[in-house]
């Protein structure tokens, strides 16, 4: 029986978007694993009682994330984006505080944190990434964090001042075990900072590209607020960013704290715009679907007579290319290294670095990673083809 992740209600919950037998959006192939590639359903609820929109059937993490072709030091905006959150914890706690990051990556975090005294440690279930991170000094993990974890590694527990978890949080299946962990491993006036892809901005601009099986749910505030008050957390702060297409940043303590305006105000806009409204789901699927269909039918037709090729590699191409049916797309150009030479799940498409790129220019560009189109461009100069943004609308320019 399925229960909601943050009311816990059982089987109360509106299938909102069908997408059908989809292949893991990371799930990066050599041609060998072609013809073993499996698919998996997947399908998205809003629970009927909160609103949260979620991914009931959860896939086995080590299938998702054991041999991860992300890396995150190899994106310019990402890195900026860390740089200037370790700047952020710098700002709110001392220079002696001990920092814990989940889903640390290759420690694109963790790196700045060091040079700024900090003592940092890191935990991450992908055996390659850890690796990497390793390789550059950092003191990190290679696991799931949980309360096995915590107890297994009794040296941490109120242990650290503060947690960071980083585009990490919604892919847990079992986020009270996680926030349990989480408690008992900090201080007794620790914190914890969390950055989780906005349900608000999914709503607002129908990014239905990050609904895959990865990210399992998808909080509001309002949502978010709720569960972490279950668990002894006192939400005080929160902002909207710009990473991935529009993410929200979230500071919640172990003891009490006044709350920030800014705080208050997104959650008057979420009652405001019904966000948590099974109602506005529905309507967000439907919106997904129309979405889809233009996508497939003008890129169809375009490609009778232009060669098209993708930019950017990650979870958001592997959606556009399958739910959309574009296995007319030539190859898909990514920045990151653990990619190159490999084809994209589902559809099959080569995978080319930038280089190769420069030497064989299509006609067209679909910016599967369109919350990177401007760096991509300035990337990209010589190219004189037409470039197409699927979201937040079709845009060729």
């Amino acid at each position: 029986m399925h229960k909601c992740r943050n009311c816990k209600s059982a089987e109360k919950f509106v299938e909102i978007l069908n997408l059908g037998p989809m292949p893991l959006a990371g799930g990066f192939l050599d041609k060998s694993d072609i013809p073993n590639e499996k698919l998996y359903e997947l399908k998205v609820h809003s629970c009927k009682i909160c609103g949260l929109v979620q991914i009931l059937d959860a896939i086995t993490p080590e299938i998702l994330f054991e041999n991860y072709s992300f890396s995150s030091s190899t994106v310019i905006p990402l890195v900026t984006h860390f740089e200037n959150l370790a700047k952020e914890i710098s700002s709110r706690i001392n220079s002696e505080s001990k920092i814990l990051e989940i889903g640390c990556n290759d420690g694109i975090l963790l790196a700045p944190l060091n040079k700024m005294g900090f003592q940092t440690i890191g935990v991450d279930i992908s055996k390659n990434i850890t690796q990497v991170a390793r390789s550059k000094g950092l003191n990190v993990y290679t696991g799931m964090f949980n309360l096995e974890w915590v107890n297994q590694n009794y040296q941490f527990e109120n242990y650290f001042d503060l947690i960071s978890c980083s585009n990490s949080f919604p892919h847990n299946a079992d986020p009270d075990n996680l926030l349990k962990a989480m408690y008992n491993a900090l201080t007794k006036d620790g914190e914890i900072v969390l950055e989780i892809m906005y349900a608000g901005k999914l709503l607002e601009d129908t990014q239905w590209d990050t609904l895959y099986h990865e990210h399992l749910t998808f909080y509001s505030l309002t949502t978010l607020k709720s569960l972490l008050e279950a668990h002894g957390f006192f939400v005080y702060d929160a902002e909207i960013i710009p990473m991935h297409g529009g993410s929200i940043r979230v500071w919640a303590s172990k003891i009490e704290r006044r709350a920030t305006h800014r705080m208050n105000t997104i959650i008057q806009t979420e009652q405001i715009s019904n966000l948590n409204s099974v109602e506005s789901w529905i309507n967000f699927g439907k919106a997904s679907i129309r979405s889809i269909d233009i996508v497939q039918d003008i890129l169809g037709r375009i490609s009778k007579e232009k060669k098209i090729g993708a930019y950017g590699a990650a979870g958001k191409a592997t959606m556009w290319l399958n739910a959309c049916k574009l296995d007319f797309i030539e190859f898909v150009v990514d920045a990151s290294p653990l990619r190159y030479g490999k084809f994209m799940p589902g559809v099959h498409s080569p995978i080319i670095s930038p280089d190769e790129f420069k030497k064989n220019y299509p006609d067209l560009v679909l910016v599967t990673a369109w919350n990177y189109l401007e760096q991509i461009k300035k990337n990209e100069t010589n190219y004189a083809g037409i470039w197409c943004s699927p979201l937040p609308t079709l845009n060729f320019s």
